[in-house]
């Protein structure tokens, strides 16, 4: 599975740099290799890209969740929530 990704991430990288879903991918990536810090900072780069990405909000509240940082977890999720 992080193979995959890690091919889908890199292909994104190479082909659309400045695309928000593509920092999600690699987000996802790190998330997967348990390197939550790392993710979180590639899910803000995505909402620099676009504040009402949903799923960069949504992703990085479950970041925060693994990192126990409820605070800044409820608020993701809490943007999420107001953008949907």
């Amino acid at each position: 599975q992080k193979t995959q990704l890690s091919f889908v991430a890199h292909n994104a990288l190479k082909n659309e740099k400045y695309r928000p879903e593509t920092c999600c991918i690699i987000g996802n990536y790190y998330s997967l290799k348990s390197q939550h810090e790392k993710a979180v900072l590639y899910f803000k780069r995505a909402l620099q890209l676009n504040h009402a990405y949903l799923s960069a909000w949504t992703l990085m509240g479950h970041e925060f969740v693994e990192m126990r940082n409820t605070a800044a977890a409820i608020e993701a999720y809490r943007r999420a929530l107001d953008i949907n």
